[in-house]
Parts: C-alpha cells; sequence; structure tokens
C-alpha cells in the first residue's frame, strides 16, 4: 500500500469494459497516494469527465466503440497538455504501440500487467517518466525499426474491403464514419487498418493517404 499524501495522483480511467474500470478502482482504492477521479466508458464521455476531473495521468483503452484510440490520445493532449495519457491495452503489436506513441501517447502497459505493476507505472507517468509494460519491449524496438519504411508492400496485397477502408481514411473520414458508410463496426474498421499498416509499412493515416494518392485511390 502507498503511503498516504496530502495530494494523491489523480487518476482518470477511458474504458468501456465495466469490469476493467472496477478492478482500476479496486487497486487504486488500496493505494493512499493514488485516487481514481473518474472514469469514462466511451472518448465522448472520456474528453468531457476528465477535462471536469483534471487527473496528472489519463488511462486509456485503444478499442473504444465510438473513437480510435490514438485520436483519442491526440484529443487528450490537446485538451489537457499538463495531463500524462498513458494507454491500457491488451494490444501488444508493434503496429499499435508505434502509432500510440507516434499520437503522444507517454506510456503504454498490457492489461495483464500486475496491479503492483500498474500503480508503479502511474507513479511514474505522474512523475515525468514514461511506463511501458517489460514485454513490450521488442514491439517497440520492431517498431522504431519500421519507422523508417512506409509503404513497403502493394496496393494488391489488399483484400476489397481493406481497399474500401484504404480508401475512406484516404479521403479523411473518421473510424466511426468509415464504419458508418460500410455498415461495419468501428472495431472491425480499427482490425482492417491494423492489417493494411502491416501490409503496406505504414504508419499513420497519413502515410495511407500518401500511398492512396500514388496509386490513384485517391486523388490529391
Amino acid at each position: 500500500m502507498g503511503s498516504s499524501l496530502s495530494n494523491p495522483i489523480r487518476v482518470y480511467l477511458i474504458d468501456d469494459h465495466p469490469v476493467i474500470r472496477a478492478g482500476v478502482a479496486a487497486a487504486l482504492a488500496d493505494e493512499g497516494d493514488l485516487v481514481l477521479a473518474g472514469a469514462a466508458g466511451t472518448a465522448v464521455e472520456g474528453l468531457a469527465g476528465a477535462a471536469v476531473a483534471r487527473p496528472q495521468v489519463i488511462l486509456v483503452d485503444l478499442a473504444l466503440p465510438d473513437r480510435s484510440g490514438p485520436e483519442l490520445v491526440a484529443a487528450l493532449r490537446a485538451a489537457l497538455p499538463s495531463a500524462r495519457v498513458v494507454v491500457l491495452s491488451s494490444y501488444d503489436d508493434e503496429f499499435r504501440v508505434a502509432e500510440a506513441l507516434g499520437a503522444g501517447a507517454q506510456g503504454y502497459l498490457l492489461k495483464s500487467s500486475s496491479v503492483g505493476e500498474l500503480v508503479t507505472a502511474i507513479r511514474a507517468a505522474a512523475a515525468g517518466g514514461t511506463p511501458l509494460s517489460p514485454s513490450l519491449t521488442e514491439a517497440v524496438l520492431r517498431a522504431m525499426r519500421r519507422s523508417g519504411r512506409s509503404g513497403s508492400g502493394t496496393i494488391e496485397t489488399l483484400t476489397p474491403r481493406e481497399i474500401q477502408v484504404l480508401e475512406r481514411f484516404a479521403a479523411g473520414l473518421s473510424t466511426r464514419e468509415v464504419a458508418a458508410s460500410l455498415g461495419i463496426s468501428p472495431k472491425t474498421v480499427e482490425t482492417h487498418r491494423v492489417r493494411i499498416y502491416e501490409k503496406l509499412g505504414a504508419r499513420s493515416v497519413v502515410d495511407l493517404t500518401r500511398i492512396a494518392v500514388r496509386t490513384g485511390l485517391v486523388r490529391a
């Protein structure tokens, strides 16, 4: 148990799974220097709630129903520049790790982390550190190696659905807008997007747009 402080570290959690929100709340309740200042199940609620709660550390899931994780990370960094944004996700591949860190995340933890690892990471983030789950070391290294390679694959490797997703992202649509236009869920769109990234060697929507323009899928 952490020692009690007159000004505990305020933590805000954005995750659409009630069991995760309950688990984090229970974990922080045992720490005298940490307090859960609020929690939300959607990106919209999270942005509004965090703005009111003014936490020092924001824990963010990447698989939210109404907005992509990287988009939310960037929005939180813009809205609350003094807060430290740490991803709390089950995804451990280099594409999502690279995208989250590229969007401004100041830490990345796996949901398989122990309670001890979680509270230590929160304290580290609040102190200005960049906590990463130990098992992510290889993913981060792969992401760094990949950062210099954009467009290493070809459009021909994509499925028809992936091409539809690529065209819409390149046209400037958000994850929710792509999902609505194709009649699929935002999470399915995110799955397609990560596969497109992997096949094309892309790391961002900017990379996708450049590839789409170069191959004639969309006009500049």
